[in-house]
């Protein structure tokens, strides 16, 4: 709560600061930006989960990002970490999370029209709409019971049945985990919603042919893992598995030429067993969490801040809201992540 409540305060006022003086004062000029999709039209998977930006908000974004900052590749970045070779002043890097369909439709004619690379993080298993990820059934299944106006009361035996407790609705259903994905299933059998049907027509994912031509275009991808676990639930073998079962899908269908990976939800509680494997034994060369602005003992393991929220804020208020929360959390020296 004290948290919530600090950053809502530098929300309000820290877009009055200017950025050069932030960046000046934190130390840091470099910053990694994430979004997972793009839409002016409400998408019933995620409508329940965050706000989506449009595509006017979206390019304003970019716009400011561009007069602040300088975009940068995955190659670059790699260099950079690597081979100690310097960014450019003010380095930006920006990345896709969850293989969204809009990152062809959307957000690559966007960012080809102005000049901006970026990565796009894959699960596996849904590549060319072949299931859909527990969080975005949570989703579907608030909007499709509210429209069926299924009584809340409804659904308790099913959360009994897993031991879980019920509240209502929307807060009981974006409570169910990654691990408890059956419950979503046999609530959506039960009432008649249909997961196949919706991806078969909607198609919220990449295909294989959408992914091929932004591979052409320039842009590079990375694994997200398999299904969109929260790797901080599983065992260090299932972390693992679940990295590199993903990323032998992208070897063995796009041939790419490097190896990168971005965590689903969040690498809290990840240990550095598994960085040693990732990025020692096995060679991937960046791997990124979530974290926003924030310091890593570990080479190749970067942060990256998200740009979605409840509230459509503009990117200046998101930025310079960062910064400002680096700058107080540099004053109690927690600006690094140290792993065990």
């Amino acid at each position: 709560m004290l948290k919530k409540a600090l950053i809502k305060s530098l929300h309000f006022f820290s877009s009055s600061l200017p950025l050069t003086w932030l960046k000046s004062l934190s130390g840091q000029d470099f910053l990694a930006v994430f979004y997972h999709t793009i839409n002016n039209q409400e998408l019933p998977h995620i409508k329940h989960l965050y706000r989506v930006r449009g595509t006017a908000l979206f390019e304003k974004d970019l716009d400011y990002l561009l007069k602040h900052f300088t975009p940068i590749d995955l190659a670059q970045l790699i260099e950079a970490v690597y081979q100690h070779k310097k960014l450019p002043p003010n380095a930006f890097f920006l990345s896709f999370d969850d293989g969204l369909a809009e990152c062809y439709h959307v957000i690559a004619p966007i960012l080809k029209k102005k000049g901006i690379p970026a990565t796009f993080f894959l699960n596996s298993d849904f590549v060319d709409n072949k299931a859909l990820m527990f969080r975005y059934k949570a989703s579907y299944l608030i909007e499709e019971l509210t429209k069926k106006q299924i009584a809340p009361k409804l659904l308790t035996p099913f959360f009994e049945k897993y031991q879980l407790p019920f509240l209502d609705l929307k807060p009981s259903l974006l409570s169910v985990r990654w691990h408890q994905e059956a419950l979503l299933d046999a609530i959506a059998l039960a009432f008649e919603i249909d997961f196949k049907t919706f991806l078969n027509d909607q198609k919220p994912y990449l295909s294989q042919a959408q992914i091929f031509e932004m591979i052409e275009d320039g842009f590079t991808f990375g694994s997200h893992s398999q299904n969109h676990p929260t790797y901080n639930s599983l065992d260090l073998s299932s972390q693992i598995e679940q990295t590199l079962l993903s990323q032998a899908y992208l070897k063995q269908h796009f041939q790419l030429p490097y190896q990168t990976f971005a965590f689903p939800f969040t690498d809290s509680g990840v240990s550095k067993a598994f960085f040693d494997k990732i990025l020692g034994e096995e060679k991937f060369r960046l791997t990124f969490g979530g974290a926003g602005l924030k310091h890593e003992v570990i080479q190749g393991q970067l942060q990256r801040f998200g740009m979605e929220t409840q509230e459509l804020s503009t990117s200046k208020q998101l930025i310079h809201t960062e910064y400002c929360y680096y700058i107080i959390k540099s004053l109690f020296r927690k600006n690094t992540i140290y792993r065990s």
